[in-house]
């Protein structure tokens, strides 16, 4: 059986962060390379969970969310920037929530 890890994506200061937790992970310097970097980390069958913290572009961010929606493994958990002292920058993922939101109301 294959042990079922963790992996973080994201700016160095996130990855540097979890690996003092024992979380490995890997820095991603520019979004362009995130992509390559995201087919690379779920090759591997190890992963089962992806923790991504950066801004990424909103055509990135639909691809992860149809990623999401049709695949189980890895779970990706997009964690909101904690660095960010305004917290009124939310995101597209916030403004796709809160529009189902509004039209369930």
């Amino acid at each position: 059986m294959v042990d079922a890890k963790i992996h973080v994506l994201g700016y160095d200061e996130i990855v540097r962060v979890f690996g003092l937790l024992g979380i490995e992970g890997t820095v991603v310097e520019h979004k362009d390379d995130f992509l390559r970097i995201f087919q690379n980390i779920i090759k591997r069958r190890s992963i089962v969970m992806i923790i991504i913290n950066m801004e990424l572009p909103d055509d990135i961010i639909d691809y992860l969310i149809d990623f999401k929606t049709n695949n189980r493994t890895p779970f990706l958990y997009l964690l909101p920037d904690i660095f960010n002292s305004e917290i009124r920058n939310h995101g597209k993922i916030f403004d796709i929530i809160h529009e189902l939101i509004e039209d369930i109301i």
